[in-house]
């Protein structure tokens, strides 16, 4: 079944599911009125409007044609706005811990991706004959495992601003993955950097990163030798990770009609 065709019924029920695992004892707000909707219906709704390309107008129409209580605009754009950032993360990672359960990880796979919204703009700067235009857009890192089946499953992501650093996004999603031992750590040279292999060793990963190299600059330090020789032996699966992002973008489009990154 096709992601952007998952019934909203059933949507609800796998958010339900594993919002209890992430927060089994949640402790209810003594200040402040009581939550008349529930985060499982929030949250259910948001991954209905953002798989579907609606608007939220739109979601709340066809989630109370289907019987759902819903929220009226304002208190749901306001419920969205306010949803956590660590606990979607959450959520995500533990529908990874079930996928993987009793599968074989082949390799690990970092990389960054892009995501729109809102209008063009014009950089501060102006390089050439005239002044670049981008859109503006919000930063992915994805960390994902390719398991026996060769199936890609997301187990880490991490989010930043416009020209985010990647090696710092990296930095802060290696410290939610688990220890493995053995396994190799795909990535390209824009993670090439000391810490990052050392983090990479200290959790029984094989780093198997993209060495920048040239004709004047050859490569000196023990443990950058050391990725670049399991680049050459791993590396031919990186393409996998774009494999993803092309899927991913293929189903909910590579910008969102927002006005605002929050």
């Amino acid at each position: 079944m096709r992601k952007s065709k998952l019934p909203l019924k059933k949507l609800h029920t796998f958010v339900s599911y594993f919002l209890k695992r992430v927060c089994p004892n949640k402790q209810v707000k003594k200040k402040g009125r009581p939550q008349k909707y529930e985060d499982a219906l929030i949250i259910t709704l948001w991954l209905f409007q953002i798989l579907n390309n609606y608007s939220y107008r739109e979601t709340l129409e066809k989630a109370k044609n289907e019987g759902f209580n819903v929220p009226s605009l304002c208190d749901y754009h306001y419920r969205v706005k306010q949803l956590d950032d660590e606990l979607l993360k959450s959520i995500l990672e533990e529908c990874a811990k079930l996928l993987l359960e009793d599968k074989q990880v082949l390799c690990y796979i970092a990389d960054a991706t892009g995501f729109g919204f809102g209008d063009k703009y014009n950089l501060n700067w102006k390089r050439g004959t005239q002044i670049r235009t981008v859109q503006s857009h919000v930063r992915l890192e994805v960390i994902m495992v390719v398991d026996e089946n060769k199936r890609k499953i997301i187990t880490a992501v991490e989010t930043g601003g416009p020209y985010e650093s990647e090696i710092e996004m990296l930095r802060k999603a290696l410290k939610k993955l688990e220890p493995q031992k053995g396994l190799p750590f795909i990535a390209d040279k824009g993670y090439d950097a000391v810490d990052i292999i050392e983090s990479l060793l200290d959790r029984g990963f094989e780093p198997a990163i993209r060495i920048k190299e040239t004709m004047r600059m050859s490569i000196r330090h023990p443990l950058r030798k050391l990725s670049n020789e399991n680049w050459k032996r791993y590396g031919k699966m990186r393409y996998r990770v774009e494999q993803l992002f092309g899927s991913i973008k293929q189903k909910i489009g590579s910008s969102f009609k927002l006005l605002r990154e929050d």
